[in-house]
Parts: structure tokens; C-alpha cells; sequence
């Protein structure tokens, strides 16, 4: 690092503040506005936190459905939500072994009209995973007071065509969604589902069926065997075995959306064969049991949607090089997902720490989405810095965007943390790559503010991992390369001989160390395959540290974003590398900084030394601005850490003359 610069931190370094600790002005100053997803606070972690609706047409439907929900977040009761067009959603929680659902439910007008406009209209409002119809029906054949049918398929059995005094059929019929038909028949051979049932079951209930089969549904409420329309589902529809209002519209409009699964659930109410005893069970009694049965079945599909398979969070957290971004985080943890959505422009933002989640879609500031572009441009390091300056003085004037509201939050997790310094796991699924380090929360950069984790979802392991990589260091760079000389190291200034080394077993290397700016010529050779079936990284104990960038030539298919996540696919504890491209003195300033940060702490983590190394920075450049230190400021944050939070290196010193 340079001289000059090397002073600048000395400056600074005592003015550091502790770690987790906020200045007097900000501790003192009231807490910010609540944006609106504070609604969501408070909601724990599963394995899956998206939105369902569930659509009735009765409103003992609406109830039965409703005593599955808790209330979001802190609030004592289940929210509503009015659409412009006046249907009002009832919004809750459904919490089971391994999901979050966010629920949604509307009581709507009976028809099949109806059903099809409504779907349509909570479909663009929530844009949910599934919708399900839940409702009682009335049983045609085989099946008694109480059962549930899960409707492969519904029928519009009016549609057709009037001769004389005969009705000709034109088939027309909505068809449920593949995933819920194939969980449906699953559930249906268990007794699981019984076990939602809500309060006011009886031993009766326990005779009760699923069945996977057709229905039929028109605009005429059918209440005996004698009626024509009766006749008429036997002759043409003989495989339905119940019939209701609603679910062939219902499915119809849905099959015209992508990405929603669909399908609707009836619980067995009346019988149209006539043994409906009102002296025994009254109409209305009837049909709550038929309501809560469709409703226990519905909410059942939604627990076990994406299978049984419940995952012990602790061990994933301690055994991976990355935490699901919501499951359950150990204390100080703080999860970041970023996804894409399909909708042009269009992202959701889903974050949590320990019973505090941020959950929000809609855009990103067009500045932010192109902010990548301008740091691999040719702007001066200080024009760059006020370009990212004017981004975050935009976001904090704008606390009803999106990534305003996320900082927002984050700034209320400091607070609420104010003797640490929380981790961010931020695991980003989007085209481009936000620099989340450089953004501000509160007066702070985030890089600042947390130790961030850059994340990419790699399958679990199965066996423990130790978090300390020991060892030696591998070094890839030119002869003259004088870095890591404090410590037992082996020297490659030929690529290919450098990834050899990587294949032979007896080598123990706690970092590998490669010098992008060494690669002079665009790299013509994908190294995926050498890094694939690496000795080295098999069993977990080193990281890679990767100054500046590979050049990489196109033919080859590998970025650089790929590449670093390739080492951790393969078994890689860790890896430090850059956003985007870096100045060579620039980054051999920070990898020089690492390593004495390293030796003076050893016991500090890889996201820790990081987060200091910003903050020092960060320091340097409150004191005083010039080129250099707005240089060494974007280079410093544009280095990040990808794999396990917890990853320390215990590197060997070395023993008189390296090992060169």
C-alpha cells in the first residue's frame, strides 16, 4: 500500500469506532418513519415465504379458511386490504413444520363470472405462487358428507348446444395445475390432512376421504336426482362426483396466467341423491364440516408443496458455504435475497433478522441497475465516488422505493443490534451486480455497517466442516511478486503449472492466492475442470483470494462472477475477489492490508477483516478527500467475501527462506 496512503489510515485508525457502535447524533435521533413493509416485522423464517390466495364464496367458507391464518408480523390481528375495485382481502399468516405462506382470502360473489374475474384480479394484485378455490359442493356419487374432492379437472357442463328440447354437450373443462394435482394425490392416500383440521371436530371426521377426481360446475344450484340437469351430469359427465358454481371459471382464467399454480378443493356438504338427514346434522352444520374439511386438505397442500424434508438450520449454517436466504439465522445474522422477476424490471427483495422481515417487490432505481456500468468505466476514481454519493443521497430522499425502503430497514437492524456488528447474507439472483457494499444505511456504507457475505445457493454438506483454514499459501502471480512472504508458500508464475498443484493430494494450503493482473493474455482455458476434481479444496480447508480479475476470454463461457462461485461449488471454504474490475496498485494495496490485518489479528474472521479494512477506508476518506483516497476507497469496497461467515485463516509462518 503507499506510503501516503498508509498514513492516511494510521491518521484515521484511531478514530475507529467500535465495533457495532453508532455515532452520538444518529443513537439520538428518533427512529425513522416505518416504511410500509413493517407489517411484515416480526415474521419467522421457513423454507418458503410466498403469497397465496385463496378465493371462497360463502362466508363460512371465508371463516373456515380464515382459523389457519396469525396475524403478519407484530400485529394482534389479520389485516385487510381493499382493491381499487372494492374486493377486500383478508391478509394472514400460515406457519407449518418447514413454510411461511403469506395468505391472502376473499369472499366473492357465487357464479363461475365471478370466480374467473376475481382470479384474474388477485392474480395481478399478489402475483402469488398458488390460488386455490375452497368451498363446500354437492356429491354426485361416491362420496358421503364430509369428504373432500381435490378437482383434477372441472367441467362447464353448460356449455353446449339446444336442439329441440335436448341440450348437445360441447366438453369444455379447466384442468388444476400438475404440482397441486400431483401433492393432491399424495396427500390424499395419508391421514395427514386431518390433523389441520380446526376447532369443532368430531370422531366422525375421521372416516372421512380425499379424492383426486373430476368435478362439474355450472350457474344452477342442483338439490335433487330428479332434476334434468342431474340426469344430464350422468349421461355426459358420469366420471364427476360433485358440482358447484365456481371452479370452472375459476380455472379457466387461471390456466391463461404463467408462473400461478391452481386448483380448486370442495368439501362435501349436501348429497343430491337425497340422504342429507337434517335430523342428525342440520344444513348448516353440514357445511361448516364440509368447509373446515377443504380447508384443512388446502392448507395441507401448502405445508408440503415442496415436500416433507425438514432441514436442521444449525447444521446447514455451521456445514455450508452459504445459508438459505430464509431459513432460521443463529443470532446476528441477516439474510438478503435478491430475485428477478419475470415481469420486465420487476424485482422482490426478501430480508430477515432473528423475528424482523423486510418483504417487497417492484423496481430498482434505473441509476442503481447501471451503477456496475459506470464503475467499469473511465471515470476518475473521485468523479465515480460523487456519482455513488448523488445515487445515495437519491435513495435517502426516496424512502418509498425499493432499495430506500431496504436501507431503511437495515438501518433499524443496527439499532437493534447496537453492541455488534451483524452479518449480511446477501445472495443476489439478478442480471447485474448491486455493489450493496458502497449503498448507505444511515449515515454508514453497508460495508461499514455489517460484514457482508456474498452467498450463492451450493448444495448442503453432509459432514462438519471446521470454520479455520490452516496451512500454507498457494501463490499464483509473477516471479517478482513479493506478497505473502511472512508465510509458508509455494510460488506458480505458469498458470497450468498452478492449477496442477491444486491436484495433488499431500498439499495443504489454508489460501490460494491468484494474480489476476498475471494473466496478461485473455485466459483461452476454462479452469473449471482442474477446480472441479481439486485435491486441494476437497475437504474444505482453504480459501481462494483473487486479486482483480481474470481476463477471461469469451469463447470459453466463464465469467468472472461465475468463476468465483465455481470454487465454492467444489468445495472451496471461501473466496475473496471484486465486483468489477480493480486497479492493479489499487488492489495490491488491499491484499497487502489484508495480510497485515491478518497477521496483527488472527482471530478475526475473512468478512471481518474486510469490514475493517472498509471502515479504515471509510475513515480515511471522511478526513480528507482527494484522489488517491477515493481510489483506494472504491477498490477497498469493491472487494467481497462469497462462502462461510465463520471461515478464519490460520496461515504457517514461514521457516526461514520461503519456499519459491
Amino acid at each position: 500500500m503507499s506510503g501516503s496512503f498508509r498514513q492516511l489510515i494510521a491518521q484515521s485508525s484511531s478514530s475507529v469506532r467500535q465495533t457495532g457502535a453508532l455515532p452520538a447524533a444518529m443513537v439520538q435521533a428518533e427512529d425513522p418513519k416505518q416504511p410500509v413493509s413493517a407489517m411484515y416485522e416480526g415474521m419467522e423464517g421457513g423454507t418458503a415465504t410466498d403469497w397465496a390466495v385463496i378465493l371462497t364464496a360463502l362466508d363460512l367458507e371465508h371463516k373456515a379458511v380464515e382459523a389457519h391464518l396469525k396475524p403478519l408480523g407484530q400485529s394482534t390481528r389479520l389485516s385487510e386490504e381493499i382493491h381499487p375495485n372494492g374486493t377486500i382481502y383478508t391478509q394472514g399468516q400460515f406457519k407449518a413444520h418447514n413454510c411461511n405462506w403469506n395468505v391472502a382470502i376473499a369472499q366473492i360473489d357465487m357464479g363461475n363470472a365471478s370466480a374467473a374475474m376475481e382470479a384474474v384480479r388477485a392474480i395481478e394484485r399478489f402475483q402469488p405462487r398458488v390460488i386455490l378455490f375452497v368451498g363446500v359442493a354437492g356429491g354426485i356419487k361416491d362420496v358421503k358428507i364430509g369428504d373432500v374432492v381435490a378437482a383434477s379437472v372441472v367441467y362447464g357442463y353448460e356449455c353446449g348446444k339446444l336442439i329441440d328440447d335436448r341440450t348437445l354437450p360441447r366438453p369444455k373443462l379447466g384442468e388444476a395445475d400438475y404440482d397441486l394435482k400431483q401433492r393432491a394425490q399424495a396427500e390424499a392416500r395419508k391421514n395427514d390432512w386431518r390433523e389441520q383440521i380446526c376447532s369443532g371436530a368430531t370422531s366422525s371426521e375421521t372416516t372421512s376421504s380425499v379424492y383426486v377426481k373430476p368435478i362439474a360446475a355450472g350457474e344452477k344450484v342442483i338439490a335433487s336426482r330428479k332434476a334434468e340437469v342431474y340426469e344430464y351430469l350422468r349421461e355426459y359427465y358420469d366420471d364427476a362426483i360433485a358440482v358447484e358454481m365456481e371452479g370452472f371459471g375459476f380455472l379457466k382464467a387461471t390456466q391463461q396466467v404463467k408462473n400461478v399454480s391452481a386448483m380448486v378443493i370442495r368439501g362435501i356438504s349436501d348429497l343430491i341423491d337425497g340422504k342429507n338427514d337434517d335430523s342428525l346434522e342440520p344444513e348448516q352444520i353440514r357445511q361448516e364440516k364440509a368447509a373446515r374439511h377443504a380447508s384443512a386438505f388446502a392448507f395441507t397442500l401448502l405445508a408440503k408443496l415442496d415436500g416433507e424434508r425438514v432441514t436442521e438450520r444449525s447444521e446447514v449454517y455451521q456445514t455450508t458455504a452459504q445459508v438459505a436466504f430464509d431459513s432460521t439465522l443463529p443470532e446476528g445474522m441477516i439474510s438478503l435475497n435478491v430475485q428477478e422477476l419475470m415481469e420486465e424490471n420487476q424485482y422482490y427483495v426478501h430480508a430477515h433478522h432473528g423475528k424482523r422481515t423486510f418483504a417487497n417487490r417492484g423496481q430498482f432505481d434505473r441509476s442503481l441497475m447501471n451503477l456496475y456500468q459506470q464503475i467499469d468505466s473511465n471515470l476518475t476514481a473521485d468523479n465515480l465516488l460523487s456519482t455513488i454519493d448523488d445515487y445515495n443521497a437519491g435513495v435517502n430522499k426516496s424512502v418509498d422505493g425499493l432499495a430506500g425502503k431496504l436501507m431503511v430497514w437495515l438501518y433499524q437492524q443496527q439499532n437493534n443490534s447496537p453492541d455488534r456488528v451483524p452479518c449480511l447474507m446477501i445472495d443476489e439472483r439478478t442480471e447485474f451486480e448491486i455493489p450493496w457494499e458502497l449503498l448507505e444505511s444511515g449515515k454508514k456504507p453497508v460495508g461499514v455497517a455489517f460484514q457482508t457475505v456474498r452467498q450463492r445457493q451450493i448444495e448442503a454438506e453432509t459432514i462438519s466442516v471446521n470454520p479455520c483454514c490452516g496451512g500454507g499459501v498457494l501463490v499464483y502471480a509473477h516471479a517478482e511478486y513479493g506478497g505473502w512472504q511472512r508465510y509458508q508458500r509455494q510460488q506458480f508464475s505458469v498458470f497450468q503449472e498452478f492449477l496442477s498443484q491444486m491436484q495433488k493430494p499431500a498439499a495443504e494450503f489454508g489460501l490460494v492466492f491468484i494474480d489476476g493482473f498475471s494473466v496478461e493474455e485473455p485466459l483461452k482455458s476454462s479452469p473449471t475442470a482442474y477446480i472441479k476434481r481439486s485435491k486441494l479444496f476437497k475437504g474444505g480447508t482453504s480459501i481462494v483470494f483473487i486479486s482483480g480479475q481474470l481476463n477471461l476470454d469469451a469463447a470459453i463461457g466463464l465469467t468472472h462472477r461465475t468463476l468465483l462461485t465455481n470454487f465454492l461449488e467444489y468445495g472451496a471454504k471461501g473466496i475473496v475477489g471484486t465486483l468489477r474490475r480493480v486497479d492493479r496498485t489499487r488492489a495490491k494495496e488491499v491484499v497487502d492490508q489484508f495480510s497485515d490485518e491478518h497477521e496483527q489479528h488472527p482471530e478475526w474472521t475473512v468478512p471481518e477483516i474486510l469490514r475493517r479494512l472498509r471502515e479504515q477506508v471509510w475513515e480515511a476518506l471522511e478526513n480528507e478527500v482527494n484522489e488517491n483516497t477515493c481510489a483506494a476507497y472504491l477498490a477497498t469496497f469493491l472487494h467481497v467475501y462469497y462462502g462461510n461467515p465463520m471461515t478464519r485463516l490460520q496461515l504457517t509462518p514461514a521457516e526461514g527462506e520461503s519456499n519459491d
